[in-house]
């Protein structure tokens, strides 16, 4: 998850922040990403809370989209961080009818897959599946520009999601 922090802050510290709404997305996914580390930092009511954040920050990051090149690609990271968060995050897929292992967060990564049930199964091929999409969303500008070479901008846009994309797979996997 360290990975993930560092991608989440990596426009932040490299120029990339062209816009007000976009150095906020960043910085707020700075945070959920640090809030991870925290213990009982991804219970359920938290997770769900932080992709609520993230998603009305995605939708305000496209309200007036000025500049494609940065708004477009931090509202899918946005969009795609708060889907795993409020769908797949460990602690919300638990059922009620199965006590849990542990309440600390390491001790649950797995845990909902021992729970059963509707939740299980429909976490089980979600997660994958953002992850999955997510990574098209962040790989595509790269291999779409065959004639031209790929900017500065590009490549750090493609970095700080692929590593974010990096840090959410123990959560989402």
């Amino acid at each position: 998850m360290v990975v993930g922090l560092v991608g989440a802050a990596l426009p932040l510290f490299c120029g990339q922040c062209r816009t007000l709404e976009v150095w906020v997305a960043h910085l707020a996914m700075v945070v959920v990403m640090a809030t991870m580390f925290i213990p009982g930092g991804c219970a359920g009511w938290v997770s769900v809370l932080a992709g609520c954040v993230l998603l009305a920050l995605a939708m305000w990051v496209t309200s007036d989209i000025a500049d494609r090149s940065t708004a477009l690609p931090c509202a899918a990271d946005l969009t795609a961080m708060s889907l795993i968060l409020v769908f797949v995050s460990p602690t919300v897929s638990y059922s009620d009818a199965v006590p849990r292992l542990d309440d600390s967060y390491p001790g649950s990564l797995h845990a909902h897959h021992l729970a059963g049930g509707a939740t299980t199964t429909i976490t089980s091929w979600l997660g994958p599946l953002v992850l999955m999409c997510w990574a098209g969303i962040v790989l595509y500008p790269l291999f779409a520009r065959r004639r031209e070479p790929t900017g500065r901008h590009a490549k750090i846009t493609a970095a700080s999601g692929i590593l974010m994309l990096t840090g959410m797979v123990p959560i989402a996997a």
